[in-house]
């Protein structure tokens, strides 16, 4: 196995191919230890361990979830912090538009043109809803009470939304920029790629949180996760990054 590692390495463009996927990925990683400015991040440590340990209730559970299906990173408020997900959102509303709006259909079985323009419309659409969903995030942190006392009131609030959804929107638009210069450049698939580095960061703490909060019995205590809902989060985990996974590759 090793000899054959050596081997691949010993051909340039795919040595080059390789070490250039590395690089965007090691560049990937680097924007989820970059804080979004404005947020308490010391609050957000005291969410996270909460979290650990079962106290954060549904919502805090909620953020890790969400995190570990897109690949992102929003239960520590990092610039990357929406990850793909608004990408992810995009592409699977243009395919199943598809499937009910014939100008689409048609524009889908037209080839490289008809998947070129759906592209465009997919970057559209990503931008818009990494708004939305970036928002949503906003506003969460807010009535957590997690935005630092600098940002909570007057003009410095306002800035506070305006360069958080500017962050938040830009950076998952250079994340799908990343994830097109691998396809061009690199080796693989770039969405695929960049997702899974996502979520295989995210899956020791996701199952760390699962383990603790996990309770067989049939408790009503909204902290906990039951038997059912463990296999619906395992089915949900399956379908999510399969379907992900179909949709990245349809697009190539």
């Amino acid at each position: 196995m090793l000899k054959t590692l050596a081997n691949v390495f010993k051909v340039p463009e795919l040595r080059n191919k390789i070490l250039f996927t590395l690089f965007l990925l090691a560049i990937y990683r680097i924007g989820f230890s970059v804080p979004l400015p404005g947020v308490d991040q010391e609050q957000f440590v005291a969410m996270q361990e909460k979290q650990q340990s079962g106290e954060a209730g549904a919502a805090g559970r909620l953020a890790t979830y969400v995190s570990l299906f897109s690949g992102g990173n929003i239960n520590q408020s990092t610039i990357f912090g929406l990850g793909l997900m608004p990408y992810i959102s995009a592409s699977i509303i243009f395919q199943l538009a598809g499937t009910v709006i014939p100008a689409l259909e048609k524009m889908q079985k037209e080839g490289e043109s008809g998947r070129r323009k759906i592209q465009e419309w997919t970057r559209y659409a990503t931008l818009l809803l990494g708004l939305v969903q970036g928002s949503f995030w906003l506003s969460f942190v807010q009535q957590q009470g997690l935005i630092s006392p600098y940002f909570a009131t007057g003009a410095a609030h306002t800035m506070f939304w305006v360069m958080g959804l500017a962050i938040l929107a830009t950076s998952t638009m250079f994340l799908m920029w990343l994830g097109e210069q691998i396809d061009e450049y690199g080796l693989g698939n770039g969405v695929s790629l960049l997702i899974m580095a996502g979520i295989l960061s995210q899956l020791p703490g996701a199952i760390g949180t699962v383990i603790n909060t996990f309770d067989p019995g049939t408790s009503a205590d909204a902290s906990k996760i039951s038997t059912a809902d463990l296999i619906f989060l395992i089915c949900s985990f399956v379908a999510v990054t399969g379907f992900a996974i179909l949709i990245t590759q349809a697009q190539r």
